[in-house]
């Protein structure tokens, strides 16, 4: 967005928030995001989540249309143990469109 705002000349609005804190500048900028047009569905099957904490990972079950188990994927969640807010944040954002990209690739919602 940012890009074509500049290529456009076509802004938007922003927040930006600077904090010291203990000696150290922390900066955010927040926006709105467009929402985009919701194409996956249930048409195809689903994409299930469970977060376990033995052994503390992202269990993910791909079942199809009628509810049947079509496969089974973990995604290991240990890193995020005594990460900082910040860093923590940005793995879980990145865990996150990994599971939204096995969604978009099997085509399930």
């Amino acid at each position: 967005m940012l890009n074509q705002s500049i290529n456009t000349k076509q802004y938007f609005a922003y927040t930006v928030e600077l904090k010291l804190k203990e000696g150290e500048i922390y900066g955010s900028v927040a926006f709105e995001m467009p929402t985009s047009e919701v194409w996956l569905t249930k048409e195809y099957g689903v994409i299930g989540i469970d977060t376990n904490a033995s052994p503390l990972h992202l269990a993910i079950a791909e079942v199809s249309v009628d509810g049947s188990f079509i496969s089974y994927q973990s995604i290991s969640l240990h890193e995020l143990i005594g990460l900082p807010k910040n860093k923590k944040d940005n793995q879980e954002w990145l865990i996150a469109h990994q599971v939204v990209n096995i969604a978009n690739r099997e085509r399930k919602g």
